[in-house]
């Protein structure tokens, strides 16, 4: 419910319907007041100023001059009929054209059935009147026929009923329909923004040419993501021209240095000082080749451009593989490595890459925690998701570390130590996203848990 409060969508509609609403009750309201609520105000003026004459010339002249006022009135031709009972202090009546009254006065003005008979047919009438009584206990009702305003006020108010509830329900179809086509355009331009974070720079905002807001704000969109796709090219060129270009050098380097030790190891002359340096030289240049295939491999996952050889893995085969590679590690450091997956688990996975992202989930997790220690592998599924995750009992990661732990280069404060070079975690988390699964990190309290989530096939 929150979340369908929280739509523009629903609440664009809500909004339409409720100002259509408005506007036709406001419609309503004034007609009501024309046809209604002037013309009674008019004639409650009218028949107060009628009575009020009336009873002047009662209290002047007398009962009698009173009935011949009254009567007089009743000939009188107007565009509302007029009505009027005068009953005398003993209760008899002196005249009336009102078939019946209320038996006890009333101190506010009233509108009352005065239903006619003209050639054995009722006709209906109602008559708003005024009935006042006279200082020597006699009674005077006067009014004026108000059938049509009756009329008018119940067809007003029936229609009102059906104009509220058809007013909501084209209200609350036109809303529907405006914030579909505003849902469709915002659909659209997330879509667009989702394929572009999927690695995919080259998708656009769909223009139609209607030149309205929205494709304004698509052709401003599209002008940023054709800038942003010409720096990240710029960037990923530079970046891979420099890593190719490097990779050549290097691998010389090291085959140098290779033949430069192999040389010195069979001089008897040779300094041993010498000979560990060139050594430890060899061991670098290794490190910076494997840093720039990394990086290389990396910028590709990132960019939409590997290859996924996807293929029907089974998933507890691949972990026993990761296991039993890291676990002589594991038993020299005196560390429990304990694998929880069961058979069957099939999945469809690019089997490399995620052979890659597990040992180096497993490989992280050794580095971290100290000897003694248990790291746990498990897989599973859950809600049709497949789950892999590593999770051990060391020292854990702050908050704001789990935040950066998957840039290049990051190493938390205190790892300074730890051997590796900062591309483990940015390697699974390019892997992850190329097959659409999440990297999710968590405190297992103690230590880091970390878990990958890939949809369901």
């Amino acid at each position: 419910m929150t979340r369908l409060l929280r739509s523009l969508s629903f609440r664009l509609a809500l909004t339409y319907a409720l100002l259509f609403s408005l506007s036709v009750a406001l419609l309503f309201g004034a007609g009501y007041w024309w046809r209604v609520i002037r013309p009674m105000s008019e004639l409650r003026a009218a028949v107060d100023r009628e009575a009020r004459d009336i009873g002047a010339v009662y209290r002047r002249s007398g009962i009698d001059a009173a009935r011949k006022a009254l009567e007089v009135r009743a000939h009188t031709s107007a565009l509302r009929m007029p009505f009027h009972v005068l009953v005398a202090p003993d209760g008899e009546i002196v005249s009336a054209n009102l078939p019946s009254w209320p038996p006890a006065p009333t101190r506010d003005p009233s509108v009352i059935e005065a239903d006619r008979f003209v050639d054995g047919f009722e006709i209906d009438h109602s008559a708003f009147v005024r009935d006042r009584t006279m200082p020597d206990g006699s009674r005077l009702i006067v009014g004026r026929d108000v059938q049509d305003i009756v009329d008018d006020e119940d067809l007003l108010r029936t229609g009102a009923l059906w104009m509220l509830f058809g007013s909501l329900a084209l209200g609350i179809t036109g809303g529907w329909l405006m914030s579909h086509a505003i849902g469709k355009r915002i659909d659209t331009v997330t879509r667009t923004a989702l394929q572009v974070m999927e690695g995919d720079l080259s998708g656009r905002v769909p223009v139609r040419g209607t030149n309205d807001d929205f494709e304004r704000l698509s052709v401003t969109l599209n002008l940023m993501l054709s800038r942003i796709e010409r720096l990240f090219e710029t960037v990923r060129r530079v970046s891979d021209n420099a890593a190719h270009e490097l990779r050549t050098p290097l691998a010389r380097l090291a085959g140098k240095l290779e033949v430069l030790e192999h040389d010195i190891g069979n001089d008897p002359a040779a300094s041993p000082a010498i000979a560990e340096a060139i050594s430890q030289a060899i061991v670098e240049a290794n490190r910076l080749r494997a840093i720039l295939a990394a990086l290389i491999r990396i910028s590709r996952l990132e960019g939409g451009r590997a290859v996924l050889q996807i293929q029907r893995t089974d998933v507890v085969q691949l972990l026993e593989d990761v296991v039993e590679f890291y676990q002589p590690e594991a038993e020299r450091r005196g560390i429990d490595l304990v694998l929880d997956a069961r058979r069957p688990l099939v999945a469809d996975l690019d089997l490399d890459m995620v052979f890659q992202a597990m040992s180096n989930l497993l490989d992280n997790a050794l580095k971290h925690v100290p000897d003694g220690s248990r790291v746990d592998v498990r897989a599973g599924r859950a809600q049709g998701e497949l789950l892999l995750a590593v999770s051990d009992n060391g020292p854990g990661l702050a908050a704001d570390d789990l935040m950066r732990v998957t840039e290049p280069f990051y190493r938390a404060p205190g790892s300074g130590s730890v051997p590796g070079e900062g591309l483990g975690l940015s390697m699974v988390a390019a892997i992850a996203q190329v097959h659409g699964a999440r990297l999710l990190f968590g405190d297992n309290r103690p230590g880091l848990s970390v878990v990958l989530r890939f949809p369901a096939s």
